[in-house]
């Protein structure tokens, strides 16, 4: 490998980590966003339950109040939760295509490199080029097949809270309708 091939593959290590450092902070940035916003609106709505729960004439009316608050709160804890998950799961995304990128790209040059260096070495040392050759072979398939499962595993995440988040708000219509 060359010296410049050297400098090209640490330049683009670089820029790959500052995006990911970049997109790290913007997803840290909505993710403060969405608390603020939850934090406010909680705030004013609770103000607001508060009064109504003050004037309550009598102990039944006190229960309706209570009561009436449960199914909203449900619905905007698991909207909260959702948006949480697709803020991280966006960021998660983009850092993964980056990684596995970066990974290639750098994968391509060693390969390319040790391929000059085979080519270059001494008689005799075919059976360890060889054997540097399947290793590598060997490391690029558990590399892929860890990504596959990786990703299929998101999927089933996805899906569980996907299905999650259809099921919360209606289990708390019925403890709220208890």
């Amino acid at each position: 490998m060359t010296p410049e091939k050297f400098t090209q593959m640490q330049k683009a290590a670089l820029e790959t980590f500052q995006t990911i450092a970049m997109k790290s902070v913007e997803s840290f940035e909505k993710l403060a966003e969405l608390h603020i916003q939850a934090t406010k609106a909680t705030l004013t709505e609770s103000a607001e339950h508060f009064k109504a729960l003050l004037s309550a004439k009598d102990p039944k009316a006190l229960a309706e109040i209570a009561m009436s608050a449960a199914q909203p709160a449900a619905d905007k804890a698991a909207s909260y939760a959702k948006h949480v998950y697709e803020i991280a799961n966006e960021a998660g995304t983009e850092i993964a295509k980056l990684f596995e990128k970066q990974v290639a790209e750098s994968n391509k040059q060693f390969t390319s490199a040790f391929d000059v260096l085979a080519k270059n070495a001494p008689a005799g040392s075919e059976s360890m080029v060889s054997f540097v050759k399947s290793t590598l072979s060997a490391a690029n398939t558990a590399f892929e097949q860890v990504n596959k499962a990786t990703k299929q595993a998101v999927e089933l995440a996805e899906a569980n809270i996907a299905a999650a988040s259809k099921i919360a708000p209606r289990a708390a219509r019925k403890s709220a309708a208890v």
